[in-house]
């Protein structure tokens, strides 16, 4: 039989990253010497790109190039500090590559993506990694992915209204992660919804055999 593809969200699916969010921008406003903003404002950035966060932060344009250089590297700085993998994620991970293969489509750079499977000793895990890219919305990363590997079945899994869409635009299955940064709103969109990392596995496990 041939193998799913599982996509997974990075932020708010597997990787418990609101701390990092909410340290990494703060640092990048400090050091660029803006206005420090409330922890609500700052969450709000979780999820979105780095780009699509500037109206949020209120970023002068003529500086959203600092911005953007200065965030990622305080990201970078903090990843090993800070950011954590959701109880249960890895051995999510562990259960289902026998069964499937796993792919990530994220929002994030492919620096700060890769640097975070390094910390967590997940080389290798993922069978392709899909990174945030100017040209491209997740919609487009995802279709590019599934034109690449073809597969007979796949399934999208993500916490925000973007990852939900992705899926959905290119005619797969979604999974809402609803332990993730989302709204009622935006798991709405989902054709199903989970509570928690276990749930989460269960819902995959049954979806690699075709249940």
């Amino acid at each position: 039989m041939e193998r799913p593809v599982i996509c997974f969200d990075w932020d708010g699916t597997l990787a418990d990253s609101m701390d990092l969010c909410i340290g990494e921008v703060r640092t990048c406003l400090l050091r660029m010497g803006l206005p420090d903003l409330s922890d609500e404002t700052l969450r709000q950035c979780n999820g979105p790109t780095f780009e699509e966060a500037v109206p949020l932060l209120g970023i002068p344009e003529e500086r959203i190039p600092e911005y953007l250089q200065t965030r990622l590297a305080a990201g970078l700085e903090l990843v090993p500090q800070i950011n954590r993998l959701f109880p249960g994620a890895r051995e999510l991970l562990e259960v289902l590559r026998p069964h499937a293969d796993l792919c990530i489509v994220s929002n994030g750079t492919a620096e700060y993506v890769g640097l975070c499977l390094k910390t967590f000793h997940l080389e290798g895990v993922f069978h392709r990694i899909v990174t945030c890219r100017p040209d491209r919305t997740k919609t487009q990363n995802l279709a590019a992915l599934l034109v690449e590997l073809q597969p007979r079945r796949a399934v999208m899994v993500g916490d925000r209204l973007g990852d939900i869409r992705a899926g959905k635009d290119n005619g797969i299955p979604t999974i809402a992660a609803c332990y993730g940064y989302g709204s009622e709103a935006e798991y709405a969109v989902a054709d199903r919804r989970v509570e928690s990392v276990a749930e989460l596995q269960a819902v995959l496990m049954n979806f690699c055999k075709n249940i």
